[in-house]
């Protein structure tokens, strides 16, 4: 494991809880972006595309909202990028980025903070790849 995922994945033990929202607002942003990167690498979810819609979108739009214009013109990059390959190594410099903001600002460890899923909204972040054409799927 590289050493940027083991930091943001430290903080994730050290600031998210097991289940909800997190206590603080560092704690909730580690959790917004541990939310896309875990999408994308265990159902291939992407940010404003299918399904992604759904399982990310809320996450970005929250990042967006609480980081740094440099660190969340990262997720506006990310956001219905064509290619995995450049989706990837997007998300890994995100990664990066956030766990230095977390380190650089220690007071944030004591911010409230909204819950992500707060900034979902029910017009757009709609699966619009259509389940219901997956009749092989039908029991």
């Amino acid at each position: 494991m590289i050493a940027k995922e083991h930091r943001l994945n430290a903080l994730f033990e050290e600031l998210v809880p097991v289940s909800g929202k997190a206590e603080s607002l560092a704690g909730e942003i580690v959790r917004a972006t541990c939310r896309i990167g875990h999408r994308f690498f265990n159902d291939g979810d992407m940010l404003g595309v299918g399904y992604g819609k759904e399982t990310c979108n809320p996450a970005g739009r929250f990042l967006m909202e609480k980081l740094p214009r440099e660190i969340g013109d990262l997720v506006v990059g990310l956001w219905g990028m064509p290619s995995e390959a450049g989706y990837e190594a997007v998300l890994d410099i995100l990664c990066e980025k956030v766990a230095e903001y977390i380190d650089a600002h220690p007071e944030m460890r004591g911010a409230p903070t909204d819950d992500m899923w707060d900034y979902r909204d029910r017009e757009e972040d709609v699966d619009d790849e259509g389940w219901e054409d997956c009749e092989d799927w039908a029991v």
